[in-house]
């Protein structure tokens, strides 16, 4: 079987999509090596040669990267801003029989090959105000059709199958939920290595609380700066690992201001090998995330043996289960407190631990890798 994946989330810096991605195509090649996978992504412009296009790395023999050529790049971005779906016309031989966007839309059209989309939440049409106005001006207008022409369509969660049903003209049999996974890396890690890796940032383990993704709005870190300050010097520093994100201005201002009294630690975004060490030497991991088609941060904190405390809407609670302390992530003076509780409550922080790590073996992406190998044999059947 030869597969054809979408690259473009694979152009770091790495976000939530491009992480669920990289893992995928890993496993994919890993569980049935018999497969042929292309990874087809565009050439950025700062990207003068094929050597500098800054797409992550698969040493699998049967993964192949496509890069395409500068016309076949600005071509097929013309025609998606007219609202086009373009062809991939060459690059692929022999052709590949599946086609899987892994990222909302369907980038270009690819012969004759079937379709799998995944989509992990429904925020383009349930909050456009979350989005930056080019994302929304792609891909917020090709998501209804990208979804109406796949064949099958893969949501990490029934929450977001639910909305998917709800919000598009959509079969519910076309629609198959196919959670992600936990690298093995995310593990308990011992003190000693911990702290080494640490101690260049002038962190120590269990002295600071942890949240880890972009800078954006739906995050929801508005309020949790707000609740920190109210929660009072007693806990923190709060330490914030992620890219700069968009429509943040306000947000930046208030870390500035939190950062000088010492109460937060901006580290920006840190690579995947910090990812692990700030996870495990966190006193918790905090995500009052405001919508969520899966969470992939908070289980690879759990997996590490970080207690989390989360938000109680989305698929948060669906993904997490019995692992977390919620909060409604709209009240501040909730969060603040259960801030408090998590920081100071000994007892409550090892209940969390050992429920985490035994709510993490039940995700893997080996799984994840053959669930969605099923669905492309039952097409191509």
């Amino acid at each position: 079987m030869r597969v054809a994946l979408d690259g473009q989330p694979l152009l770091t810096p790495l976000a939530g999509v491009g992480h669920y991605t990289r893992q995928l195509i890993h496993a994919l090649a890993r569980v049935d090596p018999s497969h042929h996978y292309y990874v087809v992504a565009p050439r950025p412009l700062r990207a003068l040669t094929r050597r500098r296009v800054p797409l992550v790395e698969f040493p699998e023999p049967n993964v192949e990267p496509i890069i395409l050529g500068w016309w076949a790049t600005m071509r097929a971005r013309v025609e998606r801003r007219l609202g086009r779906t373009p062809e991939l016309r060459r690059g692929l031989a022999p052709p590949a029989e599946v086609f899987h966007a892994t990222n909302y839309i369907f980038p270009f059209r690819l012969g004759t090959a079937r379709t799998v989309l995944t989509i992990y939440d429904l925020t383009l049409l349930l909050f456009p105000e979350w989005h930056p106005a080019d994302r929304l001006a792609v891909m917020g207008r090709a998501l209804a059709p990208s979804a109406t022409r796949a064949d099958r369509i893969v949501t990490p969660s029934a929450f977001t199958r639910n909305d998917l049903l709800k919000l598009l003209p959509v079969e519910p049999e076309r629609v198959v939920v196919i959670p992600g996974g936990i690298d093995p890396i995310f593990t308990p890690q011992r003190e000693a290595d911990v702290a080494t890796r640490l101690a260049p940032l002038g962190l120590r383990a269990g002295d600071y609380l942890l949240f880890l993704g972009t800078i954006e709005p739906r995050k929801n870190l508005a309020r949790l700066l707000h609740a920190v300050e109210l929660a009072g010097p007693d806990i923190g520093p709060l330490v914030l690992a992620g890219g700069r994100g968009w429509n943040n201005a306000a947000i930046r201002d208030a870390i500035a201001r939190l950062a000088r009294e010492g109460r937060v630690r901006d580290l920006g975004y840190v690579a995947d090998d910090l990812r692990r060490p700030l996870l495990a030497g966190a006193r918790a991991f905090v995500y009052p995330s405001l919508y969520e088609g899966f969470g992939l941060p908070p289980l690879e904190a759990i997996a590490c043996g970080t207690p989390v405390l989360t938000s109680n809407v989305s698929a948060l609670p669906e993904v997490m289960g019995d692992a977390a302390l919620y909060v409604d992530p709209h009240d501040v003076s909730e969060l603040a407190g259960c801030l408090t509780r998590i920081w100071h409550d000994d007892a409550l922080r090892a209940d969390l631990r050992a429920r985490g790590l035994a709510r993490a073996r039940q995700f893997s992406w080996d799984r994840t890798a053959r669930l969605t190998i099923d669905v492309y044999r039952g097409l191509l059947e």
